[in-house]
């Protein structure tokens, strides 16, 4: 069972972990290692509260892209891949 995302603590997740624009699992996961490095409580410039905010936008922002859903058209296929040029059946950057 899915969990509840409000957008309001979806919003919050992004700021604490300084997401922008698009992203991927492999981005998220590194921005989120580089934080959970300096705010550990563990080390010199820890933060136990914001370890805790870190860890918590983490996995709310992991379980919005686990539970996100693909459409397989031809509009959602243009939106993800903006640089295919389909009539001539090439991307755009081998011209």
């Amino acid at each position: 069972m899915e969990k509840e995302i409000s957008f309001e603590a979806f919003s919050r997740a992004v700021e604490t972990l300084g997401l922008v624009g698009k992203t991927d699992k492999k981005t998220v996961r590194s921005v989120y290692l580089l934080l959970c490095k300096e705010f550990h409580p563990d080390m010199p410039t820890g933060d136990h509260a914001k370890f805790q905010a870190i860890n918590d936008a983490y996995t709310l922002v992991m379980d919005y892209m686990e539970a996100y859903r693909f459409d397989f058209d031809e509009e959602e296929f243009k939106h993800q891949f903006p640089l295919y040029d389909a009539k001539a059946g090439i991307w755009m950057n081998e011209r």
